[in-house]
């Protein structure tokens, strides 16, 4: 039967991990929320080039077509760099376990590279990205997926991310980057200067940069949201249990000043009645 004293060192230990549980909830709401700006934002900006690539999807496909058809299938994978948000990298790392055979695998995140580390799995590169990513980061990214592409080493780039939908469902998807379709302009032709080769060369980069960059955000995104319900969670079954010690404690100490009590009437009634 659990005494005072165990009860308190209970109390002790519960009331840190509030604290500690209570800290990382607000660093995660300050994270999410500037995150969730940014995504907004930049989901604006995206959707502006998805609308441009539908016009000329060809020709912007034609940019980063394979060059190299027998290489082997390069996999992006993006997860957070810490744990303690749920399930959020565990789903996604089984996912990509439950399809994956062989191919070239580009790790981003740090549980991503621990988890091929301890599996053996071979990586080509790894990435690790702020907890708020920034563009120039993806950048670096799909430079180095566009040296395989150019050097014949991958035939295709498929990223494995966790795809945002919000707060409460991030579900784990595998979808190509640089996708191949036929243009659909429609109407005039427009004036490409200094020359059509050109202008759909540079187009084409930022676009599928775009698109890189925005699925970071998304794994991102994904992250602290996971983070933060998983602390508040957390918090919150701390904050629960620790009442239900303070409560027990004092029902422990009131029925030993009872028992006192008792003892003590008992010993002077013995003396009374000498």
């Amino acid at each position: 039967m659990a005494t005072v004293q165990s009860l308190k060192k209970k109390l002790q230990t519960i009331r840190s991990t509030t604290k500690l549980t209570r800290a990382m909830k607000t660093a995660s709401t300050v994270k999410y929320s500037k995150l969730s700006g940014i995504y907004a934002e930049y989901e604006k900006y995206a959707g502006e080039h998805l609308r441009l690539y539908e016009s000329y999807s060809g020709e912007f496909s034609s940019v980063f077509s394979c060059s190299n058809p027998d290489a082997p299938c390069c996999y992006v994978v993006i997860t957070s760099n810490k744990g303690m948000c749920g399930a959020f990298n565990t789903e996604l790392l089984s996912f990509f376990s439950g399809f994956y055979e062989k191919g070239i695998i580009v790790s981003c995140g740090k549980k991503a590279a621990e988890y091929f580390d301890k599996k053996g799995i071979e990586t080509v590169k790894g990435f690790i990205f702020d907890d708020i990513p920034t563009y120039e980061q993806a950048r670096e990214l799909f430079g180095y997926i566009c040296s395989l592409m150019a050097e014949g080493r991958i035939s295709s780039v498929k990223t494995v991310y966790p795809e945002y939908t919000n707060m409460m469902k991030q579900s784990p998807v595998c979808k190509d980057l640089f996708t191949y379709g036929e243009s659909s302009t429609e109407g005039e032709a427009p004036l490409f200067v200094p020359d059509r080769e050109t202008v759909i060369k540079n187009t084409a980069e930022k676009i599928f940069l775009c698109v890189l960059y925005k699925r970071v955000l998304e794994a991102a995104l994904g992250a602290q949201a996971a983070t933060l319900t998983a602390m508040r969670s957390a918090y919150d079954t701390a904050c629960e249990y620790s009442a239900k010690l303070e409560t027990e404690m004092n029902r422990k100490r009131q029925s030993q000043v009872t028992a006192d009590v008792l003892e003590i009437s008992s010993e002077f009634s013995m003396k009374g009645d000498i």
